[in-house]
């Protein structure tokens, strides 16, 4: 079914005008909001993988390890590869969604590119529509931002948003929309603002956000309520960091202070959190207690 020796289909479900939705962990995922979105469509709404691209040409596995699992009683290795998954439709449901979830790649980008492009074809899809996830001086006590740009005007007129005329080192999602755009394949970039302060933290919040705009741009209908739960956790673990740390607490008060517009989503996406406010020390005494709640949460 595939020509691409990296793409493999394991089987293609029956599809209608599908939407893929895409999210790629690394650069373009501050606080793992994007792929913590997309994982949550995935547990809420997937039928299982049909289709992923191998990993073998892609990745350092040095920086993107593979991990140990049992199921079933026995150890498997499990490999950091793409994986696409078609969701359950509603009755009634217009078009069928597929979401995809992988890395942002190490190498070999225009072939990555090309297995991606095959699938885009396999499943016919003409609406790509990804989420991202960047550093922002918004601070933790303000609703998340979400921005979108589109990679064409018609596209850009229906959702009231705007081509991308960001011009610097782009990451594996303004490279995959630009190569859509040359293929006629429509695409929608979706940007959540979340704090700079708490990269790397897993932030529900920013999740919650992009999946609030993703359920309004299609046909799903999504539970937010184990969401919702999560965030109150994250609240009450951030307000616990601050009443420990005066000095925490008084850099988000000078950022609420502050109360700066969301910047342009694709100079957020190239690394705007170098003009911020630097907070080095604070940022990992912050990470280092949060991290731990969330181990002991789990």
């Amino acid at each position: 079914m595939s020509t691409s020796p990296d793409l493999q289909i394991e089987r293609l479900p029956d599809l209608t005008d599908p939407i893929l939705i895409l999210a790629w962990e690394g650069w373009n995922d501050a606080g793992e909001s994007a792929s913590t979105a997309a994982q949550y469509l995935i547990q809420q709404h997937g039928t299982g993988p049909f289709a992923s691209i191998d990993p073998e040409e892609f990745y350092d596995f040095t920086e993107a390890r593979p991990m140990a699992r049992y199921h079933r009683g026995e150890r498997i290795i499990v490999w950091p590869r793409t994986e696409f998954v078609h969701l359950r439709a509603r009755p009634g449901a217009r078009r069928d969604i597929v979401v995809g979830l992988g890395i942002e790649p190490h190498y070999r980008w225009r072939r990555y590119l090309a297995a991606m492009s095959e699938l885009v074809d396999v499943i016919g899809a003409k609406l790509v529509l990804s989420m991202g996830a960047v550093a922002s001086g918004a601070p933790h006590t303000r609703p998340v931002h979400v921005s979108g740009s589109a990679n064409n005007s018609q596209l850009a007129e229906r959702y009231n948003m705007h081509p991308s005329r960001f011009e610097g080192p782009s990451g594996i999602v303004g490279v995959f929309h630009d190569h859509c755009r040359r293929r006629d394949v429509g695409g929608v970039s979706l940007w959540a603002s979340v704090p700079h302060y708490l990269p790397g933290i897993t932030n529900p919040v920013g999740a919650q956000a992009l999946l609030r705009v993703v359920g309004d741009m299609t046909d799903l209908r999504l539970d937010l309520e184990p969401l919702d739960r999560a965030i109150q956790r994250f609240h009450a673990q951030l307000e616990e960091a601050l009443s420990e740390n005066p000095e925490l607490r008084e850099y988000v008060a000078r950022l609420e202070a502050a109360a700066p517009e969301p910047a342009a989503p694709e100079a957020q996406s190239q690394g705007g959190a170098a003009d911020l406010p630097s907070a080095d020390a604070l940022i990992e005494d912050l990470e280092n207690f949060l991290r731990g709640r969330q181990e002991s949460d789990n």
